[in-house]
């Protein structure tokens, strides 16, 4: 629809007009938004170059401490030296001193097709065929010449009694012939205490020896029926006469008085500086044919107490450093010459 020439629309020349001053603000306006807008941008960019340059590490950061576990040394006594190791845990295991005690717990491993390490010279014994047998007295007199004769120097063990004096020293020289196993003893001691006799002859002054007759048959960690150990008592020179004790090895693997006793002769004499003794073992007692170029295990040991009127062992020495009571691979060797 057309308009009519002439007429005047209503509202024509009615549309608000801006003031001057109102203008003014407009533009005022915009430039503030624009001047935000460009510092808007500006805080931006910042922000992108600030992590654009950032290496990773850490302003004014606490570093996290992370505790580590202090190992103790545990010091464990093992006979007269100590031997120091690192402990996983704080408890420390004891370790009980070597006896001559019979019993106790052996080692819980066994041997199985173990091969006896060759013979270590310190520790090997050589038995001397003797062509007259000695006449067992306690005099050594009538021993032959040209045998060798070994010392018992190895501290093994030491009770708490014992005051540190070292006083004992046993020097040993062994033959045989088909029947026996001969012993001759000179032991140097500055004081003489023996109030035991049978199985309790290891708590007074006296000597032993013991003896795997087995070596190369069942060579192992534990004892068995092969093993033996001979306690041999001087006496106390008065009313305690000179005495044997013969221990075996059980089947359960201890020590124990052997069944039926022994056939052993002992003889001693007392001495300026000690005693000496001699024996004879019967091989039927060990459970052994003699021969020429045999071999067995075997340590010699002596006991010493100086505790008067008291049966306590305070020192034992040994032919071998290594000795314990139920641990044959522990002794040295006996070879028959």
């Amino acid at each position: 629809m057309s308009r009519t020439p002439g007429y005047q629309d209503p509202w024509e020349g009615l549309e608000p007009e801006e003031s001057p001053e109102a203008s003014g603000r407009n533009w005022l306006v915009i430039g503030g938004a624009v001047a935000a807008a460009f510092c808007l941008l500006t805080v931006v960019l910042l922000v992108v170059v600030l992590f654009l340059t950032d290496d990773g590490d850490e302003v004014n950061a606490t570093p996290i401490v992370i505790p580590t576990r202090v190992e103790t040394p545990t010091v464990i006594a093992d006979g007269p030296a100590a031997t120091t190791a690192a402990a996983t845990t704080a408890a420390t295991a004891a370790v009980a001193p070597t006896v001559t005690l019979p019993g106790g717990n052996p080692p819980a491993t066994t041997a199985s097709n173990v091969t006896p390490p060759p013979v270590n010279v310190s520790s090997n014994v050589e038995a001397m065929r003797l062509a007259a047998a000695p006449t067992i007295d306690g005099n050594l007199a009538d021993w032959p010449g040209g045998i060798s004769s070994y010392n018992s120097v190895f501290r093994v063990f030491s009770h708490s009694s014992w005051n540190g004096t070292d006083d004992i020293e046993a020097s040993w020289r062994l033959g045989w012939d088909d029947t026996n196993l001969y012993v001759a003893v000179q032991v140097t001691d500055d004081t003489h205490v023996q109030t035991q006799i049978g199985n309790q002859i290891f708590r007074g002054d006296s000597v032993d020896l013991q003896i795997d007759t087995d070596r190369d048959g069942d060579f192992g960690p534990v004892v068995n029926l092969d093993d033996f150990q001979i306690n041999l008592s001087p006496g106390n020179f008065s009313d305690i006469p000179p005495s044997a004790f013969r221990f075996q090895g059980t089947a359960d693997e201890r020590i124990l008085d052997a069944p039926g006793g022994n056939t052993i002769t002992v003889a001693a004499q007392k001495t300026t500086t000690g005693y000496t003794l001699e024996a004879t073992i019967p091989w039927s007692n060990l459970n052994v044919t003699p021969s020429t170029g045999l071999v067995m295990g075997l340590a010699l040991n002596v006991n010493d107490n100086d505790q008067v009127g008291q049966a306590v062992q305070e020192v034992m020495k040994s032919s071998v450093s290594t000795r314990t009571l139920t641990n044959p691979t522990s002794w040295g060797t006996l070879t028959l010459k």
